[in-house]
This record gives C-alpha cells, sequence and structure tokens, in this order.
C-alpha cells in the first residue's frame, strides 16, 4: 500500500494505491475513510473533519483512491483575561416577624383533694 500526503492550504490530500487483487494470495485489501484516519494518525498527522472520502477495494478492482481532511487546528485553551469589577452586597436584615400567641390549655388542673 503507498500512501502520499500533500498539503494544500487547509486541507491534506491523502492520495492512496494499493496492489490488485492476487489469486494466488488470496488476500482482500479494503481501505475506508476510518482505516485511513487512524493509519495517518499512526503517522503522526493530526486530521480534522473529513471532506471528501473514498473507498478502496482490490477484489472489485478499485485500487486507488483519493481522500480530504481538514487540518486541525489547536485552539487555544485559556480565554482571554477580562477585567472584573467586585462590589460587595448589602446585609439583608430578616423581616420582622410577629411572635405567635400561646395557646392556652383547654383541661384545668384541678386538685380533688378532700
Amino acid at each position: 500500500m503507498d500512501i502520499k500526503i500533500e498539503e494544500q492550504d487547509n486541507l491534506l490530500c491523502v492520495c492512496v494505491k494499493v496492489d490488485s487483487y492476487n489469486t494466488k494470495i488470496k488476500r482482500k485489501t479494503i481501505i475506508n475513510t476510518k482505516e485511513l484516519r487512524h493509519r495517518i494518525e499512526k503517522m503522526g498527522h493530526k486530521l480534522g473533519k473529513t471532506v471528501q472520502d473514498d473507498h478502496i477495494h482490490d477484489l472489485n478492482g478499485k485500487t486507488q483512491g483519493t481522500w480530504f481532511f481538514e487540518k486541525k487546528v489547536e485552539k487555544p485553551l485559556d480565554k482571554p483575561v477580562e477585567d472584573v469589577i467586585i462590589v460587595e452586597e448589602k446585609v439583608v436584615k430578616p423581616k420582622p416577624t410577629r411572635k405567635r400567641r400561646t395557646k392556652s390549655s383547654t383541661t384545668k388542673k384541678t386538685s380533688t383533694e378532700g
């Protein structure tokens, strides 16, 4: 398998060519976008979104294909520092509440000594 990677503007052009199917070896070669992405990332390239994809299946006679990927751009993680104004909050006093009236007991205690 032959993989050529060319950089064009913000795109990576990946051209792949495989040998045609050999009946003596009987080994099929199938290359899809997921497989190609895995192999290119192993080579050390960082890929973004897929712009154009392709599929290679040497048993059907298709032995070369071209993929286009966006270059992965490193975004800064930290946001720029903004000026912050700290305002102290006013202390909120609790609302005054009335005291609850106490209920007198309904049964009077009388002493029945006699």
